[in-house]
C-alpha cells in the first residue's frame, strides 16, 4: 500500500509516518518546513492508496484543495484534526465521491511509543450498533488500536472539555501561579498535587500556540465549557470567602463521589504521585 503524509515533519505527521513504514507500507511525505521527498502535496498523492493530512488545523482545508485533483479513485483521504465542526462539512464537499474521507482524531500525542490499542475516535454517520463504513475503514488502517465511534457533534461536545477545558485552565494555572512564584521557587515548596498540576501545565504549554488556540477558539462548544468553569470558581471562592464550610463540604463530597467510581483512578494516583516525589 501506498501512503503519502502532508506535513509529515510536524508531531503527528512523523508519527503517522513511522507508524504505516512500520507495517511495512510504502510513505512518501511531503512538508515545505522540513522533511520534502516529493516538491508538492500534490505529487505526493499522485497514485497512493492512502493520503493523511496531519497539517495545523487551519490549514487542513486549504492543503485538501491540492490534493482532490490528484487522489486516485477509491483512494482515501485521511484528516486528523482536533476540532471537526468547520472542517469536516468543507472537506466532504471537497471530496464528494472522488475518494473516501475518513475522518480521524488521535487521541494521544506523537511521543506514543506503542500503538497496540492506540485510541483513535472516528467520525461517522452510520446507525448506532451498526458499524459504518467509516468505522470499518478505521480498523483496516489501524487494526490494533481502540476505535471509538463518534458523531462530528458528540466528538466536538466531547472535545470541548477533554481539550479546551484542559487547555485553558492550565493556561490560566501557570499564569496565576507564575504572578506569586517563579518555577523555581514553586518547586522548591512543590507538593505531589501541585507538582502533577504544573506538569499538565507545562505539557500544555510545551504545545504550538497556534494549535492551542485553534482548539479552544475553533470548537463552537469551548466557550459554553469556559463559562462554566468561570461560574464553577465563582461558587467554590464564594463558599471560602463567605466561609461556608458546609456548602463547601456538601459540594467536595458530592465530587469526590461522583470521581472515586473510577477503578484507574487509585493505580494512576499512586503512580503519578510517586513519580511527583522522585521528581521534587
Amino acid at each position: 500500500m501506498k501512503v503519502a503524509v502532508i506535513g509529515a515533519s510536524g508531531g503527528m505527521g512523523s508519527f503517522f509516518a513511522r507508524y504505516f513504514l512500520e507495517r511495512g507500507e510504502e510513505v512518501r511525505g511531503s512538508d515545505p518546513g522540513g522533511l520534502a521527498t516529493f516538491r508538492t502535496n500534490a505529487e505526493a498523492v499522485e497514485g497512493c492508496d492512502v493520503a493523511v493530512i496531519a497539517v495545523p488545523i487551519d490549514d487542513t482545508v486549504k492543503v485538501a484543495k491540492e490534493l482532490v485533483g490528484r487522489l486516485r479513485p477509491g483512494s482515501t483521504l485521511v484528516e486528523i484534526s482536533s476540532v471537526k465542526s468547520k472542517t469536516l462539512p468543507a472537506l466532504r464537499r471537497l471530496v464528494g465521491k472522488k475518494a473516501n474521507l475518513l475522518s480521524i482524531h488521535p487521541l494521544f500525542g506523537p511521543a506514543l511509543e506503542s500503538t497496540k490499542g492506540m485510541k483513535v475516535a472516528v467520525i461517522v454517520g452510520g446507525k448506532a450498533n451498526q458499524e459504518s463504513p467509516e468505522e470499518a475503514l478505521a480498523r483496516r488502517l489501524f487494526p490494533d488500536a481502540r476505535i471509538i465511534p463518534m458523531s462530528l457533534q458528540e466528538h466536538d461536545k466531547s472535545m470541548a472539555v477533554v481539550l479546551s477545558l484542559t487547555h485553558i485552565l492550565n493556561v490560566v494555572y501557570a499564569g496565576t501561579a507564575s504572578r506569586f512564584l517563579t518555577p523555581e521557587e514553586f518547586m522548591r515548596v512543590s507538593t505531589p498535587n501541585s507538582s502533577m498540576q504544573l506538569t499538565l501545565a507545562e505539557a500544555v504549554l510545551a504545545q504550538d500556540a497556534r494549535l492551542s488556540f485553534a482548539i479552544q477558539a475553533g470548537n463552537p462548544y469551548s466557550k459554553e465549557v469556559a463559562r462554566a468553569a468561570s461560574r464553577e470558581l465563582k461558587s467554590v471562592l464564594s463558599m471560602i470567602e463567605g466561609a461556608d464550610r458546609k456548602a463547601f463540604d456538601r459540594h467536595f463530597s458530592k465530587l469526590a463521589k461522583t470521581y472515586k467510581s473510577e477503578k484507574r483512578a487509585s493505580s494512576v494516583i499512586r503512580e503519578i504521585y510517586s513519580a511527583a516525589e522522585k521528581g521534587a
